[in-house]
């Protein structure tokens, strides 16, 4: 068996349905457990605007979970509780993914599987999430629109978005690009790399973790597309 982890988006319109989805960051954490299979999970908001905004997207929440492998994550997509979600959204982004790298923890977790067999796979995607000290708040967003900008410029970036548990305080960052050189050069070449020796020096997480994964497959669609699915396709054919 492979582990696995699973990220979803999902897409809610008009009030209804945007409070179903805010209710279910409480509510999962009473229901998710009762699935055996999942090793680790997290409900997620998102930021507005572009992504990174201080203000949440009430629209978009994600779900992420851990499973022992394939199947269970499959069997997930096709259990009760997900038809909730599909009932209720207008669009769901579903992304299979092996971990190959990982460092820190996340609320204690860090029981990541790492895939050694994937290290040569071009594409790949990054989680990194932090949990902010009070008095490094202001320092953070201060730095937090420059990056935002120039991320969504980089080049060979494929997907982003960015996520949390608490508005503020919980903060996440997920992104899939072509190849390493792409996210080798924005994490160190970019202003990126100066905010993270400022937040290393003032000490400006309590808690953090960075994690790389090979992306397997994606299913639905994002703003009407598959981004993931196509980069998989177009890679198989080199």
């Amino acid at each position: 068996m492979q582990q696995i982890t699973t990220l979803t988006f999902f897409r809610y319109k008009g009030f209804l349905n945007r409070a179903w989805g805010m209710s279910m960051m409480g509510r999962i954490y009473s229901v998710m457990p009762k699935n055996k299979s999942v090793l680790f999970f997290k409900p997620l908001g998102t930021g507005g605007g572009s992504g990174y905004s201080i203000i949440p997207d009430f629209g978009v929440y994600g779900l992420l979970a851990v499973w022992r492998d394939v199947a269970d994550a499959e069997d997930f997509l096709k259990s009760a509780l997900f038809g909730e979600y599909v009932s209720h959204s207008t669009e769901q982004y579903t992304l299979f993914l092996q971990a190959t790298h990982t460092k820190g923890s996340w609320s204690g977790f860090s029981g990541w599987e790492i895939n050694t067999d994937a290290s040569e796979v071009a594409a790949i995607a990054t989680l990194t999430r932090a949990s902010i000290r009070p008095g490094f708040l202001i320092p953070f967003w201060r730095m937090t629109p420059r990056v935002s900008k120039e991320l969504h410029h980089a080049k060979g970036l494929i997907f982003t978005k960015g996520i949390g548990e608490l508005p503020l305080l919980e903060q996440a960052t997920f992104s899939v690009w072509e190849n390493k050189e792409a996210l080798r050069f924005f994490a160190l070449k970019t202003y990126h790399g100066e905010a993270m020796e400022i937040t290393r020096d003032k000490e400006g997480f309590s808690e953090e973790m960075f994690t790389r994964f090979r992306p397997l497959k994606a299913i639905g669609t994002w703003k009407g597309e598959n981004p993931i699915e196509k980069l998989l396709q177009s890679q198989e054919k080199l």
